[in-house]
């Protein structure tokens, strides 16, 4: 898969939208066409050589937990974020997983909560944004991490909860 011409994609969309959107933005669904060509491939490999359910599953959980990388990438790119550019990544990822079902028979999702976890640290108030980046700065880079820092800090207005936050962060990943 493209994974770099995907992130280009969601690096064009501007999340500072003032009304909700109710489709999805195109790299979805370059992401489900993409997806499905690797389906019509393994499916032309399968009738040479019979491919093992185990090995099925591995190629599926590695692209999907991929491709959840790859939205973590891109949300995490977003420089200005509003609240309804929130539930648009948010729609977007839903769409995704809707479609991610009809591919694959592997539960949980690989890499979801991950993301779904992300989408949700937008909509923290001050005290609680703190208190998930303590616990979830492990799973996350640092440049994900300060995304939702500036996004989040825009909406308080406040600079300097912006700079303890993102020296919060700083701290938390020097010492693991």
């Amino acid at each position: 898969m493209s994974y770099n011409a995907i992130l280009q994609l969601m690096g064009n969309v501007k999340w500072e939208i003032r009304e909700l959107m109710s489709e999805p933005n195109s790299y979805v669904y370059v992401m489900l066409q993409e997806m499905e060509a690797m389906q019509q491939k393994i499916s032309v490999v399968s009738t040479f050589v019979p491919i093992p359910v185990e090995v099925y599953q591995m190629i599926w959980t590695l692209s999907i937990r991929e491709l959840c990388h790859v939205f973590l990438e891109g949300f995490g790119s977003a420089r200005k974020c509003t609240h309804e550019g929130r539930a648009w990544m948010q729609l977007d990822f839903q769409q995704f997983i809707v479609q991610v079902n009809k591919f694959i028979t592997i539960k949980p999702i690989p890499g979801k909560e991950v993301v779904e976890n992300f989408i949700k640290a937008y909509y923290l108030t001050e005290a609680d944004l703190e208190q998930w980046l303590r616990e979830n700065y492990m799973s996350y880079s640092s440049k994900q991490l300060n995304s939702i820092i500036n996004c989040t800090t825009a909406q308080f207005s406040k600079m300097m909860q912006r700079s303890r936050l993102s020296g919060i962060v700083d701290e938390l990943i020097k010492k693991s």
